[in-house]
């Protein structure tokens, strides 16, 4: 049965894998996918015509259009057995459940599928392989291992004198075991991505490939075949030309190195900092890095070297090396572009123009801290610098033709004689709020505020709103919001004079 298309995160990690040499097989494996579905991605690939480095490089939403292709995903009978071999081995230790009886269970599920002695075959043999353990061998600039420690550090906070607990992250190459350690104030995308990224720019370059947990900063939905990795995770390693290799659930044999070396730094970083008090997590950072050079600089209890001589004689020079810039992150949004050809960046509650054919659309934003961008059908349609003035327009002229006036039925010439019809003064107002605008379509989502303010407090409080903000040149909605909520349409320049009095004094007074 036909699948869902791939993300283009796991397309971008086959292309890796591919410029690695990294064989067919060993991407089917790490990447959980059927044979099937790699040979037609690596078709696709092939006949796009472009080199793997630009396919890389591109966004998500043009890789997408180029590679625009059904794949299909095949399960055969051993992957649908084998995802019932834990719930097997809990069910045998029922009273009078025996191996037969689950067979008959299995088959009523699977009708196809395997006949009693295969099925006693197949679970037999993936009850050894969970007892076996093997010698991993990892080859310099092969592999990162990271994980955060089940136990927290804290700093005490002078400001709220509260004492905040911090999140311990830990990582090391496979081959050298040169350690990186850092504290961080939570497991989120950001704290996460920056440690992965303070990670690499201490070790000087990055690997192949990255080893994690489960963690929910870095996968959405564990799974033994098919983990789904969340879209800042694999922006981050398609950006460092990484390829993700998340372990299994409750499997620490999958990264024993990165588990022993959180219990190697509770003695030698937790230990030393426990009777001493810091006020910021920097202060806190500052003290871990020197135990960590310590650490490193230690020599292996059998051999006669150090993580930091290994990593300098025999792994530095394996790393890839680092983009000329650094990691930014990078947010995904859906939003729908208004009548007057804007949307809303809720993070900011700033609005950025988008071309008028665009209205009513419902289009994707993907933006950093610096940079927004717009796209529709994986076509980018419009680019803006990232602005967090509040309630603030960012417009491209070439997007508002304000010569076409009628803008969907909105006009300033109707707003006008709207106000108009309501008195000269409101008609006056809205005249000047329009003009105030870079662009009149900016200021029809004040306009239409306004008209719903009349319908819902009424004409006359509106007519004495609009005189004072005449009177005082103010011309914005929230200002006549304020004046008919508040009643208040007496304007600020009538100051009331003081009444004469014996015990006032004058200006002589202040000679």
């Amino acid at each position: 049965m036909a699948g869902k298309t791939k993300p283009m995160s796991i397309v971008k990690q086959i292309l890796l894998k591919i410029q690695q040499g990294q064989s067919k097989k060993g991407i089917v494996r790490d990447l959980g996918l059927s044979k099937n579905t790699l040979r037609r991605y690596i078709q696709l690939i092939q006949g796009s015509g472009y080199p793997p480095e630009q396919l890389i490089a591109m966004d998500d939403p043009k890789l997408e259009q180029i590679l625009n292709q059904k794949t299909a995903i095949n399960r055969d009978h051993f992957n649908d057995i084998e995802e019932l071999f834990p719930w097997i081995k809990e069910e045998l230790r029922r009273t009078g459940v025996n191996r037969f009886v689950l067979w008959g269970e299995y088959r009523k599920r699977y009708p196809a599928g395997y006949s009693y002695s295969q099925f006693c075959w197949h679970f037999q043999q993936w009850l050894k392989a969970q007892s076996a353990s093997m010698i991993m061998e990892h080859e310099p600039g092969d592999k990162i291992f990271i994980d955060f420690a089940g136990k927290r550090l804290k700093y005490h906070d002078r400001e709220t004198d509260k004492d905040i607990e911090v999140e311990f992250f830990a990582g090391l190459l496979g081959h050298s075991q040169l350690s990186f350690a850092c504290a961080v104030e939570s497991q989120g995308s950001e704290d996460f991505l920056s440690a992965c990224r303070h990670m690499l720019e201490y070790f000087g370059g990055s690997t192949r490939a990255i080893v994690s947990d489960n963690l929910k900063s870095g996968v959405i939905r564990a799974n033994r075949y098919e983990p789904e990795i969340t879209q800042s995770f694999s922006d981050f390693c398609n950006h460092y030309q990484m390829a993700v290799i998340p372990t299994r659930v409750a499997k620490p044999k999958d990264k024993p190195l990165v588990e022993g070396l959180i219990r190697i730094l509770y003695s030698r970083i937790y230990a030393p900092l426990r009777n001493r008090t810091f006020h910021s997590l920097n202060e806190m950072n500052l003290a871990i890095t020197q135990l960590l050079e310590q650490h490193n600089n230690a020599m292996f209890s059998r051999r006669n070297e150090s993580r930091r001589q290994v990593f300098e004689s025999s792994e530095k020079q394996h790393l890839l090396p680092l983009p000329a810039s650094a990691f930014e992150m990078k947010y995904y949004r859906t939003a729908t572009v208004q009548k007057n050809s804007h949307l809303l960046l809720g993070q900011d509650k700033h609005y950025y123009s988008v071309p008028m054919r665009y209205i009513g659309k419902q289009v994707t934003v993907i933006y950093t801290a610096d940079e927004v961008n717009v796209f529709f059908e994986n076509q980018r349609i419009a680019y803006h610098k990232r602005s967090r003035r509040m309630h603030k327009y960012t417009t491209v002229t070439d997007h508002l033709p304000s010569s076409h006036s009628y803008m969907l039925g909105l006009s300033p010439d109707g707003f006008i004689q709207w106000g108009q019809g309501i008195a000269k003064e409101v008609g006056l107002y809205l005249e000047n709020l329009i003009k105030s605008k870079n662009h009149p379509e900016q200021a029809y989502k004040s306009c239409q505020g306004i008209q719903s303010l009349a319908r819902k407090l009424g004409k006359e409080k509106l007519i004495g709103a609009c005189r004072t903000g005449l009177e005082l040149k103010v011309y914005n909605y929230m200002f006549i919001r304020n004046i008919m909520e508040n009643k208040q349409n007496v304007p600020l320049t009538q100051v009331p004079t003081l009444p004469f009095h014996e015990n006032i004094r004058g200006p002589e007074a202040y000679q």
